[in-house]
């Protein structure tokens, strides 16, 4: 890839067009802005011709969201930064397949950053990300807002596990372990604290500042100050006083 990342903007409103664009030619000197489209059919087209490196992708438009983009793509040769304003739903399920975005207001800082990643990755030549989009797809399918799949990104790769195949994850120091219900673990370079909000979503509770704990593979809580929790494999989790309470109204 040459030094200047090829990128277009997609998103229905003007005014974002111009703050955003402003943004990356101030702030972002690497970003070569080669055109606009304001609704998903026009950025399939402008994709097509200029062959982007980069596409920010609004995902609340007029005539679908940012996410039907994919469905002409089956391994989308570009790198994709989503920029929403609130959806909540539609975050978690980006953070799900392990893609970035940024939130309106677009924070200067934030998109120098997700600008930084996405060189990284293209400066690699690393192969389509088919697979993140693939779990993107799948998770925004869904109706009962419960995600199916989660990307966990380490040293080795990505793995692409089945949320409801995840036992416990154990907080260790700047890192995160992913245990899995064959014994596997699989440490990611964030802390615990980047997946609680998406994981409760997927019925995990934080029973303690080291732990969450999928509450479908707990078979007994044993009682004590704070008691703790023996799971489906055998495996014994601390809960903590503080924690107590609330974890015992969730599990009657």
């Amino acid at each position: 890839m040459s030094s200047q990342i090829r990128s277009i903007l997609v998103d229905d409103e003007q005014r974002h067009h111009d703050i955003l664009g402003k943004m990356l030619t101030t702030f972002c000197p690497s970003v070569d802005l080669l055109g606009d489209a304001y609704s998903v059919r026009e950025a399939v087209s402008l994709i097509d011709k200029v062959k982007p490196h980069l596409v920010f992708l609004d995902i609340e438009m007029p005539e679908g969201n940012g996410f039907t983009l994919f469905d002409h793509f089956e391994d989308p040769p570009f790198e994709v930064i989503f920029t929403t304003a609130h959806d909540l739903y539609a975050i978690n399920a980006i953070k799900y397949a392990a893609l970035d975005y940024l939130l309106k207001p677009i924070n200067i800082q934030e998109l120098k950053q997700a600008v930084a990643r996405a060189e990284k990755i293209l400066t690699k030549q690393a192969p389509p990300r088919g697979e993140e989009y693939q779990v993107l797809k799948e998770n925004i399918q869904l109706h009962d807002k419960r995600f199916t799949k989660i990307a966990l990104r380490s040293s080795e790769g990505i793995d692409f596990v089945e949320a409801n195949r995840l036992l416990r994850v154990e907080a260790n120091h700047v890192y995160s372990n992913f245990h899995l219900d064959n014994g596997k673990v699989i440490m990611v370079s964030k802390p615990l604290g980047d997946f609680e909000a998406l994981l409760e979503s997927c019925n995990f509770f934080r029973v303690h500042k080291s732990h969450m704990v999928n509450l479908s593979h707990v078979d007994k809580y044993i009682k004590g100050k704070g008691g703790y929790l023996i799971l489906k494999d055998g495996s014994h989790v601390d809960v903590s006083v503080r924690k107590k309470e609330a974890l015992l109204k969730r599990l009657m």
